[in-house]
């Protein structure tokens, strides 16, 4: 797509100078108006198909369409009766990270750790990879990817998770690059952290 876009620019910056030299030598505007008509076309349908605007688009379908998985499968009404014993437990822990990580499957990876009750994702999919870095580098980006619906199904999954689990439960979402580096995390339904708050 990236040719469709140089070759239509060439096209209508020549197709402009052929208007122009038209109208003013023989008063013939219809066959430039024409060629700069359509070269503007070809400029618009190339640049809203180029792989950078796609791959946002397809970042922000993923993340709603996981995250609605996720929610779908209520956590509250699953996860009390799983192998008996009290919420909270190793087992209901174990069963939410089974059920995150299926539901958070096109976006990355999920791992759990027990010291702090944090569920993690990272990100692995290519689209959500390069949105991710994308916000990481400037966070001015992120309304323009649907990270709105990315995390507030991040919150929303906290919520479930900690009246699931009956206790303090943390979602984030880290960077590919920097598994440290934390970009949203929800704890019990608030947002503790977004990084396109900065």
């Amino acid at each position: 797509m990236i040719f469709l876009v140089i070759f239509g620019g060439l096209m209508l910056i020549l197709g402009g100078f052929y208007l122009a030299n038209s109208w003013q030598r023989y008063r013939e505007w219809k066959s430039g108006t024409v060629i700069v008509v359509l070269s503007l076309i070809a400029v618009i349908f190339g640049t809203i198909n180029l792989p950078v605007f796609k791959g946002h688009q397809q970042v922000s379908n993923q993340s709603s369409s996981s995250s609605q998985q996720v929610s779908q499968s209520s956590f509250s009404n699953g996860f009390s009766t799983i192998n008996g014993g009290q919420q909270g437990s190793p087992n209901h822990q174990m069963a939410v990270l089974r059920q995150l990580q299926k539901g958070y499957s096109k976006l990355g990876t999920v791992s759990f750790n027990k010291e702090n009750n944090t569920y993690t994702i990272k990100p692995t999919a290519d689209n959500t990879v390069q949105a991710v870095k994308a916000i990481v580098s400037d966070p001015s980006q992120a309304s323009q990817m649907g990270w709105s619906n990315l995390t507030n199904s991040i919150k929303k999954n906290s919520s479930q998770v900690s009246t699931a689990l009956n206790g303090d439960y943390t979602i984030r979402i880290v960077n590919p690059d920097n598994t440290d580096q934390a970009v949203y995390s929800a704890k019990n339904g608030k947002t503790t952290y977004n990084i396109a708050d900065n």
